[in-house]
């Protein structure tokens, strides 16, 4: 597969794990995700597609050269500071107050729905990119002493041939 392919792929499972993460924390705990009654109901839907973006664009770049520890931290960070961003953003542009560019991150910065999204790129992208790279290892197959490749794509032994 492709190292698009596999980003395309964890980004569908970052986002799907939100949904399914803030709807147990909302059940569980009953908490509102955003709980300013006069946000547009895209405000959360529109800070997990920033997140989504963070986790596409790490696991195609750690895919390709990174470690996979590094390359889900560096996206969590990321996506912390992106979910944060996008929501003070839009909250202060639909407000009109400027304030609310220090005031929404401030009260979301430790909230369950940006760390539980944090927790879920953190793991998403490990994921994605460890398999990647696994993938891309078991991919490029055994070599003999002339550094030719022993098998072809199907599996068969070119040793006869």
């Amino acid at each position: 597969m492709s190292r698009w392919l596999i980003a395309t792929m964890t980004s569908v499972l970052f986002i799907a794990l939100v949904v399914a993460v803030t709807g147990f924390e909302a059940l569980l705990a009953d908490v509102e995700i955003i709980s300013q009654p006069d946000a547009t109901p895209y405000l959360g839907p529109g800070m997990v597609v920033g997140g989504a973006l963070v986790v596409f664009l790490a696991t195609a770049v750690g895919a390709r050269d990174g470690n996979p520890g590094v390359t889900g931290l560096v996206a969590a960070a990321t996506v912390y500071l992106v979910m944060l961003g996008v929501g003070a953003v839009g909250y202060a542009l639909l407000r009109g107050d400027a304030t609310e560019l220090v005031v929404f991150p401030a009260g979301y910065a430790l909230g369950p729905f940006v760390v539980g999204s944090v927790v879920v790129a953190l793991l998403s992208v490990v994921g994605g990119t460890a398999a990647a790279k696994q993938q891309a290892r078991a991919g490029r197959g055994a070599t003999d002493a002339g550094g030719q490749r022993g098998t072809t794509i199907a599996g068969d032994d070119q040793a006869g041939r």
